[in-house]
């Protein structure tokens, strides 16, 4: 299976395993990761007074949202991009069927970015061409020491045209600029300096680092976590004067949730909000790997 899913707890795990093609973005995988995204933003969310340790209903046909989904590869590289030789066939179609394939691939993209759960991508090595722009639709980027960037695309005669806004909203048109034109490598330590990464593992340390990170996300209410993701797209499409009524809504609606009155009872009680894990989360190896 070129994509698989696994729950831990009340995070799913979303898996590429086709180390063989470096975890290319056939029509099959963009297909699937699509697929996937679409569903989980159709779930309820969690019940926040559900007691932690609960075993959620998050997997593949569940019918809840996961607090948090961890994006990973198997190998040594997280994704090549494109599977070029389906890009070359695109090319020779028709325009219309040309199309289609871009409209497809653009809509995988925008899914995992528009996720209601937080999205963590598990970046342990190359990521190239679509695959850095698969990275950079993730809501937070853990990039080991041997993570590498690179928009290839013009190099092969190619635009990074679906990505270019996921890279964009991420680095500014100065930097993405930079980066879609030169299509040079950019290690993990640059990577991080220029916002292509939000996390940088040390070596040995990536799965301890993912895990660091989705422990801070099961600590915030699992409603409110899709409703900052609202926000923050609501905020980035507005001027700053415009955005003053869509903020003043979106607080007061917050504050009459009932996961925002649970949060403030148990806060002024003293005791841990509903949803606090009873344990730290760890991150399930890929089978017969080592973690890293």
């Amino acid at each position: 299976m070129a994509v698989w899913q696994h729950t831990a707890g009340p995070v799913l795990v979303v898996t590429l395993d086709e180390p063989d093609t470096r975890h290319a973005l056939s029509a099959a995988v963009v297909a699937s990761l699509h697929a996937i995204f679409t569903e989980l933003a159709a779930r309820a969310p969690l019940d926040p007074d559900a007691a932690a340790e609960a075993l959620p209903d998050i997997g593949p046909g569940g019918r809840r949202l996961p607090r948090a989904v961890v994006l990973r590869s198997t190998g040594a590289v997280f994704c090549a991009g494109a599977h070029l030789g389906e890009m070359a066939a695109a090319g020779r179609a028709d325009l219309e069927a040309n199309l289609a394939a871009a409209a497809n691939l653009g809509a995988m993209f925008r899914a995992v970015h528009d996720c209601p759960a937080p999205v963590v991508a598990r970046v342990q090595g190359g990521a190239f061409g679509g695959g850095a722009g698969l990275a950079a639709a993730c809501d937070l980027v853990v990039a080991g020491p041997a993570a590498k960037f690179s928009f290839t695309e013009t190099r092969l005669g190619l635009v990074p045209g679906v990505i270019s806004p996921l890279v964009v909203e991420r680095l500014g048109l100065s930097r993405a600029r930079d980066v879609f034109l030169t299509a040079r490598t950019i290690d993990a330590v640059e990577a991080l300096r220029l916002g292509l990464a939000d996390r940088l593992a040390a070596a040995g340390g990536l799965d301890a680092a993912v895990e660091a990170v989705v422990d801070d996300l099961l600590r915030a209410g699992p409603a409110a976590l899709g409703a900052a993701k609202r926000l923050l797209a609501e905020v980035g499409a507005q001027s700053y004067d415009r955005s003053a009524g869509i903020c003043a809504q979106r607080i007061a609606e917050a504050r009459a949730t009932p996961e925002a009155q649970s949060a403030l009872a148990a806060f002024a009680a003293r005791v841990p909000m509903p949803w606090t894990p009873a344990s730290p989360w760890k991150l399930p190896p890929v089978d017969g790997e080592a973690r890293a």
